[in-house]
């Protein structure tokens, strides 16, 4: 059954909360295609030694990762220390390589697990901070996968349409999309107008549907398919509900990576959450008493019916005992009329 996504008496408060939606339906289109390209990836930059930690892969100091200065000893090296290993050496240089402006975020990753895990890769073309807990691609929020995309070159040869004009030029198609991220999350108000939630949708839904490697791709499909009912207001209550917790666990992402973010939006889609929350219990115990007034009614026309099938089981069993006293009746007289002697006794 569909559920309505006019929570807020506003209806441009409204259109906010299905922008807050559309975003992570999105998020949700996309992890199919980057779990698959990243593969791609980990086979381009080559297998690391599988030993190595980012600590020791980095020289002390390295700008914008650590400073070691005399009298403070350096916190990213504290445990570990820098030491060469060619191999992972490579791996290192191949994946700054393929950085869009050659600073890949070198705290977000474990290069342990480079050989086998090419999320831990993709982590590298993440923003350098929040994501560093971020295991799999379906615990990312849109705005590191979009970050993803756009740092990292590889990207250029599978998107035929969503990066061209090349970033970080505004025009490009996943600029466009990330900045919709970004104004929706840093909302003074929480309001979207109709004319920008209109150009929300189909900017999301094109990048969805771009013509190289999305536009077949099954979770892209039925991203495209969720964005139009939400929309239209044709998703399920539980539906609306799992994309808002994704929208929540979107903003705390933004807090702990030290993103500016509006309190406001965060109280706004708590409220959301709560009355989603509030309506699936409501349907739930609605649920559980139907089920429960028809259990009653169907015990008490089983009890019906095993009265029934008892009764007409005695009335039939009645029957054919009388059938067969009769016909022992009919037998007798036959026998009486057609001579027999009932004494036994040969008469004159």
């Amino acid at each position: 059954m569909a559920a309505s996504t006019n929570i807020f008496s506003e209806k441009e408060t409204n259109n906010w909360f299905k922008a807050c939606l559309a975003l992570n339906c999105t998020k949700e289109g996309l992890t199919n295609f980057i779990e698959t390209e990243l593969q791609r990836v980990l086979a381009a930059v080559g297998g690391s030694c599988g030993n190595c930690s980012i600590e020791n892969l980095m020289s002390c100091p390295t700008p914008g990762l650590c400073n070691s200065k005399a009298k403070k000893k350096c916190m990213f090296h504290k445990a570990k220390v820098f030491q060469q290993c060619k191999i992972c050496d490579q791996v290192k240089q191949k994946i700054i390589s393929f950085h869009r402006f050659y600073k890949p975020s070198w705290r977000n990753t474990k290069a342990e697990r480079w050989a086998t895990e090419p999320w831990e890769i993709g982590k590298c073309y993440l923003p350098p901070g929040g994501y560093k807990g971020v295991s799999v691609v379906q615990e990312s929020d849109l705005n590191g996968i979009l970050s993803l995309m756009l740092n990292c070159t590889h990207f250029e040869t599978c998107l035929s349409a969503s990066l061209t004009p090349k970033p970080p030029d505004p025009q490009c198609p996943l600029e466009k999309v990330r900045q919709i991220g970004r104004d929706v999350r840093h909302t003074a108000d929480c309001k979207v107008n109709d004319a920008d939630l209109q150009y929300y949708f189909q900017t999301l839904a094109t990048l969805l549907a771009d013509p190289k490697c999305l536009v077949h791709d099954p979770l892209a499909i039925t991203a495209r398919t969720k964005l139009s009912q939400l929309q239209n207001d044709r998703l399920s209550l539980f539906e609306l509900g799992e994309l808002l917790k994704d929208a929540s666990q979107t903003l705390k992402q933004a807090k702990a990576a030290g993103e500016h973010f509006s309190k406001v939006a965060e109280i706004t889609l708590q409220e959301a959450l709560q009355s989603i929350e509030a309506s699936l219990q409501a349907g739930k115990q609605q649920i559980e008493a139907v089920i429960s007034d028809s259990k009653k009614q169907l015990d008490i026309h089983t009890q019906d019916s095993v009265r029934k099938i008892s009764e007409e089981t005695r009335v039939g069993i009645e029957r054919i005992q009388q059938v067969e006293i009769n016909q022992a009746i009919d037998d007798y007289g036959r026998d009486v009329d057609g001579g027999a002697n009932p004494c036994g006794i040969d008469c004159p």
